[in-house]
């Protein structure tokens, strides 16, 4: 969450109190966390123009701009061809150079960690990429990204504001939209999905298509849209999408476009599955029949235990896991994969916010005592050198956008890695000795994966450079949307020198250099060319001809291999069972399977069915002299010794990257973090446009030609053309009768687009309102609107609540800046409260009328640590409305404070708190007293919660909580009772509120469940709390009743606190009769249960007071809200 915690929750938190509670609810002891989104640059916006786009970049990124632009263009060409629709409203794209600088962005308000590649929102349909050193992975999430928005403009109307006004109410399942979005950008089915559904089906771990959530939404959304595209042909999804457009329903949507219904699909989806996968169970090898688990993710917790590297003497290894839900580096043995120690705990400090599991940079140092990893620290990637006995590290001196792929030099001085700036990851060195950092290559192309040469006088490398080869004659302006880089291969070059050498040209393969040999005469490497990933061993006979054979047949993909010097052990990482475990092969140089080639999979010899199917883009510039697949497509380069001069290093293969990433996806979500996610919903239209239905297969059959959509509206087929000419020019003329796509004067002479500065311009983000008018009460009402600028920099929001007059109103508006580092805002606004007081006997009625205004502001020292300050004034007047001759009395009030504020948790995939970590808060504030006004008081606050997971469901929680208040009129505490509390009790007949002090200063300490409200009082609290959180339901079903709740959870807790004015005075304990109970002490405990309850956070406690000497009655709590 960005610093506008101020901004968001804050006033969030103030409209709700305006909205939904008649007596004062500004707790001034609230504590308010939440990690940060840091500005650690100044960015200097520019946008760009095209037909259908508004392309928003920074310095640096102009290149990437233009990339994005023809990007889209050419994918949006193919979304409207594949779903016959065309898009109403123009699109923005916000590009950033980096992920790291895309972290920064204030168009999203929540943190976005290293896996979620791209976001869409709905309030103004953008779409937010960044650019991660990989210009496939790039073209890949501008799709996929486009595909989300493409149907947010179909279905939504592009905005939120559509949703609210429109009243839309149906919903997308999160596989449909995920799901398209992936068969879209991908081209129908892809290797990396295919592998993944292989692995889901032979453990039987594929659920019916209403359970498919989380991660699995991606991968078996993919698989579903291809058996369709296989199994009915590709033009079925525009139908489909058109029929659910005409009937606002996705079940009636897929009966009608395949004659059967949604649930007979997915039963035949799996058994299509099976008879696709069951047989590889013979033709194939499970991972466990040739190799040892080394890691169990299933029983250890987690689904990632990646980027094994084997040290030295092959007795341990390193890896990363997220077995303790961040992930940390560990240290374990080879022998048996017991782990030795945890040398970075990742995920909970600015010094290793995250470790690049996508990209992993992990690598041993030759005498076996350090390790070298990348990680993510600030603004910046860094590399550190970790010394693994002492765990000391120190930082090298680097500034990149991005560090990846670390391998140290076997002579044990340099060390290679990929380092990113702007639109650019290039090949350097850094001598650990002479503090040299070298570039190795210069210019536009993507690579990865290095690998040091023996002699470590070369390195070999992954780049989709095609022939690119010599660096003195390198094109400077090669534009990247014109050019094949979807096809990776490996090359090898000299650092003395600088020249580069091919070394494959290997069409629809990914191959990654492994580990060499000891006698330095083979070499194993990974490659996918037969669909899974898999082993391999090349190797020179005596005649000088090339071997090149598999050594595995493995059912599961095998990747990131790592080989011990000896030869005897190697480590990979293969998926399993749904997660990523380390194994390890023993003696793989000996393996032998007795053949050359392995059989290809189903998918691989239709792959290029696929590509023409779903309209794959063709390039003019491949950069190659041919994208055949060559018999010697892997190249040996030797040395004067005839040995293979390739070096032993953990190569992480693109599939595997692949795999991560797309997995990873799940953990940040938000997840793809497109806004069309569970609960998405389309619009209410059940009228059908030209547009939408002019291709000829629309909802026809053989014997129709005039087909009923809704209640009324039909539609002849007789006269639409089915010619593709004629169809895109008739999308063409569409386009060009839209005001929103006529653009003028956007290209400069030489087709460059024109790059303009951006100016701040406030649009609405949601305008809402609901009025009416009674006989007795007059006219009332609420109204709501959000303004933004379009990169969320700015923002500025205005809400009333109009009951009868304006003295009895709420209204208010803010406007918060947060495009720097420093985040800053204000609010002024106006309540009126309504406040019975009495003695019990005569009750009277008091109106609290406050106007007042704030400057707030927060600097965030890292993502986990801030500084919040604020400045506020506030003019209270109270009035007896039973007795008019009571005079009306009056205060106005300074209000400063200042916090420092802590979070580092984590929140698991199914609960709403959190699961591990610590967070803290510790606020001064006061009131001053200024002549007649002010207060007078000073007061310390501090709330302190820690969070420790026990297991996959099991979390137990601890909270302490307190505040002291001095002066000549202290701020008041109350204790007892729980935070919004539907059926809520007074221990003494009313809150004490009988003055202006105490309605703007009384502060509840909460939860205290066992008593009622202001059960105690006093100028200093303390309360601790304990609970442990289990799963009490899974789901539970009603006979009776069709209702059904999911993730209900049960929660044991013991509350503990005391309220006082005096130390002196405090008694904790009282001696009766010769035993000892609570007096001051107040303890309840009890048990609850949370659940979810047509969309409000419901929450049910049954709680006992207990003194050391008996239990009490028991007390009830309903409640509404999230538990600490």
């Amino acid at each position: 969450m960005k610093t506008r915690t101020i901004s968001l929750i804050i006033f969030l938190a103030f409209l709700t109190g305006i909205l939904f509670t008649s007596k004062n609810s500004q707790s001034q002891s609230a504590a308010v966390f939440g990690q940060n989104k840091v500005q650690y640059k100044t960015f200097h916006w520019k946008y760009l123009k095209t037909k259908h786009f508004d392309v928003y970049f920074y310095q640096g990124g102009r290149k990437l701009a233009e990339f994005a632009a023809h990007v889209a263009e050419k994918s949006l060409k193919n979304l409207s061809e594949n779903l016959d629709y065309n898009i109403s409203n123009r699109i923005p794209f916000v590009v950033f150079n980096s992920h790291n600088d895309f972290q920064q962005n204030n168009v999203i308000d929540e943190y976005l960690p290293e896996g979620v590649g791209g976001v869409t929102e709905l309030f103004k349909n953008r779409i937010n990429v960044p650019f991660e050193g990989d210009y496939e992975k790039f073209r890949h999430v501008i799709h996929h990204e486009l595909l989300h928005a493409f149907m947010n403009d179909m279905f939504y109307g592009g905005t939120l504001q559509n949703i609210v006004s429109r009243n839309i109410s149906l919903s997308f399942p999160l596989w449909y939209t995920e799901g398209m979005a992936e068969v879209q950008s991908l081209y129908g089915l892809d290797k990396q999905t295919d592998m993944f559904m292989r692995d889901a089906i032979i453990n039987n771990n594929v659920p019916p298509l209403d359970y498919i959530g989380g991660y699995f939404a991606y991968r078996g959304g993919q698989s579903f849209f291809a058996y369709l595209i296989d199994t009915y042909g590709e033009e079925k999804l525009a139908v489909l999408m058109n029929n659910i457009k005409a009937y606002n329903d996705v079940d009636v949507g897929f009966k009608e476009t395949y004659k059967i219904s949604l649930e007979q699909l997915g039963e035949n989806w799996l058994l299509y599955l099976k008879k696709t996968y069951w047989p590889d169970l013979k033709a194939r090898e499970l991972v466990k029949d040739f190799a040892t688990q080394l890691t169990f993710h299933d029983r250890d917790g987690g689904s990632y235990n990646v980027a094994p590297v084997i040290s030295p003497d092959g007795e341990k290894f390193a890896f990363i896991s997220n077995q303790d839900d961040q992930f940390d580096v560990f240290i374990a043995k080879t022998k048996n994969g017991e782990i030795i120690d945890e040398v970075v705990s990742g995920n909970t400090s600015s010094d290793f916010e995250e470790l690049h599991i996508l990209t992993p940079g992990l690598s041993w140092s030759p005498d076996g005592k350090k390790i070298a990893l990348s990680a993510k620290a600030g603004d910046k990637d860094v590399i550190y050198i970790i010394d693994i006995k002492t765990e000391e590290r120190k930082t090298l001196p680097l500034s990149f956008d991005m560090i990846s792929y670390l391998n140290w030099s076997p002579v044990g001085n340099k060390i290679a890695f990929i380092g990113s700036r702007n639109e650019e990851s290039n090949l350097f060195t850094y001598d650990l000795y002479n503090k040299k950092l070298e570039m190795l290559t210069d210019d536009i192309f993507s690579d990865s994966n290095p690998t040091w040469a023996l002699d470590g006088k070369s390195i070999f490398f992954t780049s989709d450079r095609g022939d690119y080869t010599d660096q003195n004659n390198m094109p400077k302006d090669i534009n990247m949307w014109e050019y094949d880089f979807s096809n990776t291969d490996y090359y090898r070059i000299d650092i003395a020198t600088r020249d580069i050498d091919r070394l494959s040209n290997t069409k629809n393969s990914k191959e990654s250099f492994g580990q060499i040999s000891p006698d330095g005469k083979k070499v194993l490497y990974v490659s996918d060319k037969n669909g899974i990933s898999n082993i391999y061993l090349r190797e020179q006979d005596s005649a000088g001809n090339i071997i090149d054979r598999p050594i595995t047949n493995s059912l599961s993909p095998v990747e990131q291999i790592s080989m011990s010097r000896d030869g005897k052990k190697l480590l990979f990482v293969s998926l399993n069972k749904g997660g990523y475990d380390i194994f390890m092969l023993e003696n793989p140089l000996e393996r032998d399977l007795g053949v050359m080639e392995l059989e290809p999979t189903e998918f691989v010899l239709k792959m290029d069915d696929y590509s023409e199917k779903m309209g794959r883009e063709t390039y003019s510039k491949k950069g190659e002299s041919g994208d055949s697949f060559q018999e010697d497509s892997l190249k040996i380069i030797t040395s004067d010794s005839s040995s293979l001069a390739i070096s032993d290093s953990s190569a992480i293969t693109d599939s595997s990257e692949t795999n991560v990433l797309s997995e990873t996806k799940v953990q940040g979500e938000i997840t793809d973090k497109t806004t069309l996610a569970e609960n998405a919903v389309i619009e209410n239209d059940s009228t059908v446009s030209e547009s939408e239905t002019e291709t000829s297969e629309i909802m026809k059959e053989e014997s129709d030609s005039v087909q009923l959509y809704g209640e009324d509206v039909k539609i002849s087929f007789e006269d639409i053309e089915s010619n593709s000419k004629t169809v895109n020019n008739t999308r063409d003329s569409m386009y060009s009768l839209n005001q929103n796509f006529k653009v003028e004067g956007n290209q400069n002479p030489d087709g460059t687009y024109k790059v303009k500065d951006y100016k701040i311009k406030f649009t609405p983000d949601l305008v809402f309102g609901n009025a009416s008018y009674a006989s007795f009460y007059g006219v009332q009402g609420i109204a709501q609107i959000a303004l933004s600028d379009m990169l969320g920099d700015h923002r500025i929001y205005i809400q009333t609540s109009l009951v009868i007059d304006l003295k009895n109103s709420d209204y208010a508006v803010a406007y918060y800046n947060l495009a720097n580092r420093i985040d800053y805002g204000f609010q002024l606004y106006h309540t009126a409260r309504f406040i019975t007081y009495g003695n019990g006997f005569f009750d009277f009625l008091y109106r609290y009328r406050t106007f007042g205004g704030s400057v707030i502001g927060a600097y965030p020292i890292s993502r986990f640590n801030r500084v919040d300050a604020s400045l506020g004034i506030q003019n209270i007047s109270r009035e007896n409305l039973d007795i008019a001759t009571e005079p009306t009395t009056s205060k106005t009030i300074l209000i400063p404070s200042l916090s420092y504020v802590h979070d580092n948790t984590s929140y698991g995939p199914y609960f709403n708190f959190p699961v591990s970590g610590t967070r803290y808060n510790v606020t001064v504030m006061g009131s001053p007293k200024f002549g007649s006004d002010g207060i007078g008081f000073t007061s310390v606050l501090g709330d302190f919660r820690s969070y420790f997971k026990l297991s996959d469901d099991y979390t137990f929680a601890g909270r302490f909580s307190g505040g002291i208040s001095f002066g000549a009129n202290p701020m008041q505490f109350f204790i007892g009772g729980t935070d919004n509390w539907i059926n809520y009790e007074y221990a003494n007949y009313n809150l004490p509120v009988s003055s202006i002090e105490d309605y703007a200063f009384l502060s509840p300490g909460l939860p205290l469940r066992g008593f009622d409200y202001d059960q105690l009082s006093g100028s200093k609290y303390y309360i601790l709390n304990l609970e442990m959180r289990f799963p009490l339901f899974k789901y539970l079903i009603f006979g009776a009743l069709p209702l059904g709740f999911a993730n209900i959870e049960g929660v044991t807790f013991l509350d503990m606190g005391t309220a006082f004015n005096d130390f002196n005075e405090v008694n904790l304990f009282r001696n009766v009769n010769g035993s000892s109970q609570t007096k001051d002490l107040l303890v309840g405990t009890g048990l609850g249960a949370r659940a979810n309850l047509f969309g409000f956070p419901f929450k049910f406690d049954v709680a006992w007071r207990y003194d050391l000497d008996k239990f009490s009655s028991p007390k009830y709590y309903i409640s509404l809200g999230y538990d600490f």
